[in-house]
């Protein structure tokens, strides 16, 4: 390949039959810096340009073969922007209308002088680059995302505006053309304005910030932030404005300041401390319920750590946070522990902490939610001395408590237990062993029930569970080994039905795994199940899967076209159409925008094929109402020793492209 002064040289397709002509002028353009590649017929030239990158095309009309240098020509256009200069010995009407059919850059005569031949050469590739340029700076201008005001430093009437400002505003182009700034701008008059110009006309100021109201043409208002800036183009002073629309910001602004007033009033009329650690284990929050429970003021508190309300010294306290602080990193669920704290006053407090860790700005905090138990502890201790006492406190309690012997035969059992489990009546319930039961034994209870009368030791464990009277519910359970003199005599069962805030915590985590719009997994949960794969195969040193990268053919035109309401339609329906067909062990996940990838289990390349060319067939076929056909590329790879995450999208991705590349709805593997 030719260089010069560090840059590729411009390579030429030369088409022609004529084999001295195409000598002859190859030997004269690579004399004059240019690459030539040369071709004889058509066929061969569509092949070329659309393979290999060409910068320019110097073709024959009348060529050897089936297709023309005229047709070659209009294939080639369609897929790639190239210039094409036709050979002509007839320059008639009729070829010279062909040749503006597609869009020709001019024709040389041949037998021409060379120097002429070079002088059409280098116009072309000058004006082609020129168009390039001219067509990327409207694309920008008119897609930019925020208003652009460009006007006349003399007149202020606009010279050009962009489609967002058109939109927003309210005025056609047209209307525009005959305004001013002043005509949007109802807080300035023009002197003032003239006086903010004035200071970009001396160069005072390069460019010039501040805060503007706008009017549309119905009268509204709308908030903008606008940028001023001075132009010199072609000798002539243009201004142009930039004006980024502050509505949407501003109510995201009130909204936001509404919703942390929203917040801090339900932490603090939270009847539960709720308390913030950062990372160096100091409190950041500190609500009123923990000012009640504790009898710090929040004043007090605020920037210092809890050694004070645990009974340690300032050291070992953070010692202690440091450890749990790191054992908590790997686990960020919450668990809820019991533990002993001293109010301001010195008295001893019994809490139960739920704690659970958040990342906020890269820093890991602690968030604990204290419920003051002193009460309930008092209660508990007085319910084993009194029976009494305790079974008129159980009867109404808001949880299930269950009282059983050391052979674990239910003596006791409260109305809420009945609620909990669907019981018909305390009778039914009764005749379970808690040891020897068999749903109970299967879920795990009596296990641990053993384990803490033999150990006369309290435990508190999570579990599913499907009564025998078919109610699902998910609870945790507070077993406490009730003991006389040292020995063991039966166990106190509380139950606590959490089954709505581990519906509501299944939720949150399924929400973290799925794209909100089509509701298939999102590109975070496919990498995570990709690497989980790759790491299987490694381990068992034995099996394969493939892999599916596909992208809607002109998506884009689709949302122009149609809107993006019926472009949402369309992913949904693509993915409706891919999830029934693939299998329960396959995984879908939208890798963003309009492009889905498919993990297919256990597949080699050539099954994957067959299925994946259905799919293509199948979505070709979906209809949606006003909506042309749609179509997508796909390309297919198999796992191979050595492949990566990023190996394996990367070489779906290319044969993706190359599926878009060879005309759309088609497959590469």
């Amino acid at each position: 390949m030719h260089i010069e002064n560090g840059l590729r040289s411009k390579k030429i397709l030369l088409v022609d039959d004529s084999l001295l002509t195409s000598k002859m002028v190859s030997e004269f353009l690579n004399a004059n810096g240019y690459e030539t590649e040369t071709v004889a017929a058509g066929e061969e030239a569509v092949q070329k340009a659309c393979s290999m990158p060409i910068d320019l095309i110097l073709m024959d009309i009348e060529l050897a073969g089936e297709m023309n240098g005229i047709e070659a020509a209009r294939r080639i256009i369609k897929y790639r922007d190239i210039p094409v200069i036709f050979f002509t010995g007839n320059t008639s009407q009729d070829i010279i209308d062909k040749m503006k059919e597609v869009r020709a850059y001019g024709f040389v005569i041949k037998g021409m002088d060379k120097a002429l031949l070079l002088s059409t050469v280098e116009m072309t590739l000058n004006l082609h680059e020129a168009n390039t340029q001219t067509i990327l700076f409207n694309r920008i201008f008119e897609n930019f995302v925020n208003e652009i005001y460009i006007f006349d430093a003399e007149t202020l009437k606009f010279s050009a505006v962009n489609r967002a400002a058109v939109k927003n505003i309210g005025y056609t182009r047209e209307e525009l053309h005959t305004m001013t700034l002043l005509d949007i701008k109802p807080e300035f008059d023009r002197d003032c304005f003239q006086k903010v110009l004035n200071r970009l006309s001396s160069g005072e100021q390069q460019q010039i910030f501040h805060n503007a109201v706008y009017r549309r043409k119905n009268g509204s208002l709308y908030p903008v932030e606008m940028n001023l800036q001075l132009l010199n183009y072609g000798g002539k002073k243009l201004f142009l404005a930039l004006a980024v629309d502050l509505t949407e910001r501003s109510a995201m602004k009130d909204q936001l300041t509404k919703k942390e007033s929203m917040l801090d009033a339900i932490i603090n009329s939270a009847q539960d401390a709720i308390v913030i650690l950062n990372s160096q284990g100091n409190v950041t929050l500190w609500n009123h319920a923990a000012e009640q429970i504790f009898g710090y003021t929040r004043e007090e508190i605020l920037g210092k750590n809890l050694h004070r309300l645990v009974g340690m010294d300032e050291h070992t306290f953070q010692n202690s946070f440091e450890f749990f602080r790191l054992a908590g990193a790997k686990n960020a669920k919450g668990k809820t522990i019991e533990v002993k704290a001293k109010h301001k006053n010195g008295h001893e407090l019994n809490i139960e902490v739920s704690m659970s860790f958040l990342k906020i700005m890269d820093d890991l905090h602690c968030i604990a939610i204290i419920h003051d138990i002193s009460e309930r502890k008092r209660a508990q201790e007085e319910l084993i001395n009194s029976r009494k006492q305790y079974f008129e406190l159980a009867e109404n309690a808001p949880i299930g408590i269950i009282l059983c012997d050391e052979e674990c035969n239910i003596l006791y059992v409260n109305p809420k237990t009945l609620e909990i489990l669907g019981s018909p009546g305390i009778e039914e319930t009764k005749k379970i062993n808690l040891r020897t039961f068999p749903l109970l034994v299967q879920y795990g209870l009596s296990n641990r029930l053993d384990e803490c009368m033999q150990n006369n030791e309290l435990g508190i464990f999570e579990m599913n569970y499907e009564s025998k009277w078919g109610k699902k519910v998910f609870l945790r359970l507070h077993v406490k080994p009730r003991s006389d003199k040292g020995k063991v005599t039966g166990a106190q069962v509380i139950i606590d039905d959490i089954t709505e805030k581990k519906q509501m915590e299944e939720e949150l985590r399924s929400l973290s795994l799925t794209d909100y719009l089509t509701n298939v997994y999102n590109r975070r949960f496919f990498i995570r199940k990709l690497e989980e794969e790759i790491e299987l195969i490694r381990r068992r040193n034995r099996g394969t899967f493939s892999l599916t990268m596909l992208d809607v053919d002109h998506f884009k035109r689709i949302n122009d076209r149609y809107g993006h309401n019926v472009g949402d339609q369309v992913l949904k329906n693509l993915t409706y159409v891919i999830k029934n067909r693939i299998r329960k062990a396959d995984c879908l996940a939208r890798w963003g925008g309009e492009e889905f990838v498919i993990l297919m289990q256990g597949t080699t390349v050539n099954n994957a094929m067959a299925l994946v060319e259905e799919l293509r067939e199948s979505i070709s076929k979906m209809i949606l109402t006003g909506v042309d056909s749609v179509t997508a590329s796909f390309g297919v790879v198999e796992y191979n020793a050595g492949d990566t995450v990023d190996s394996l999208i990367q070489k779906a991705d290319n044969l993706m492209y190359e599926a878009k590349a060879a005309g759309r709805n088609c497959v590469r593997c």
